[in-house]
């Protein structure tokens, strides 16, 4: 049986996805909204890779409204996820969370186990996830691979730290990069990386580049941001806002 939706595809998963975001509060619709570019085109490129028949299993960090979207857009899939669960975005009877802190992912006792080699991943979406972290990426790399199949690959999706609309911000004197919070449970971005950064973790920790893409349209920020975000489409890729990596097993 294929892992994909049926005729209607991932535009029937979005129409499903924005139902349930209407029943939230204001502030999860708001991100919903914010972000609905974005968890498009990871559903989109989850539903691209996926086989036309068998096995297909998923991993999402972070669980959110994306866990919902690929579960919506790959019904016939495994969508597991890991990390602080949200009883909000559940991927349904049958889905399995591990709960961890990534920030402990320098202790290997700490990393979760898998019961067997079928019990790996052909796909772990990394999104949004990474510029929240105080442990080194290189470190949560280490981890992730153990939870991959040898064929299996890791999306990453992270802000640029050398977008346009932060260079401007940083010409005027003021500091493109927000100051970490007092909520501990949702701090904010502890550092921001660029393609560079990420192609170096990627290559100390054994892992091939497959695909990069610069898009300043995924997520709909304040007007400052979408004028930048607007003119970086027309200026070299590094200026756009946002980064998505494809991560194999080298």
């Amino acid at each position: 049986m294929s892992g994909r939706r049926g005729e209607g595809g991932l535009g029937e998963a979005l129409a499903e996805v924005d139902r349930f975001a209407a029943t939230m509060d204001a502030e999860a619709k708001r991100y919903w909204m914010l972000h609905r570019k974005r968890f498009e085109w990871v559903a989109d490129f989850a539903c691209h890779h996926a086989p036309e028949s068998g096995d297909y299993r998923l991993l999402d960090v972070g669980n959110s409204f994306q866990t919902v979207l690929l579960k919506a857009a790959l019904p016939y899939s495994q969508v597991d996820t890991l990390g602080f669960y949200d009883y909000r975005f559940s991927a349904g009877e049958g889905s399995r969370h591990f709960e961890m802190d990534l920030n402990d992912a320098y202790l290997e006792e700490k990393w979760p186990r898998l019961e067997s080699e079928d019990a790996a991943y052909d796909l772990i979406v990394f999104a949004e996830v990474i510029e929240h972290l105080y442990t080194s990426p290189e470190q949560v790399f280490h981890f992730l691979k153990t939870l991959l199949r040898p064929s299996g690959r890791i999306l990453v999706q992270t802000p640029n730290a050398a977008a346009l609309k932060k260079r401007l911000r940083l010409l005027c004197g003021k500091n493109p990069y927000e100051l970490i919070r007092l909520d501990r449970g949702n701090p904010g971005h502890f550092r921001e990386l660029t393609v560079a950064d990420l192609r170096g973790y990627a290559k100390r920790c054994g892992l091939q580049v497959e695909g990069v893409w610069m898009d300043s349209k995924l997520v709909d920020g304040k007007r400052f941001d979408r004028v930048c975000d607007r003119i970086s489409r027309y200026l070299p890729a590094g200026l756009r806002g946002g980064i998505s990596m494809s991560l194999r097993l080298g």
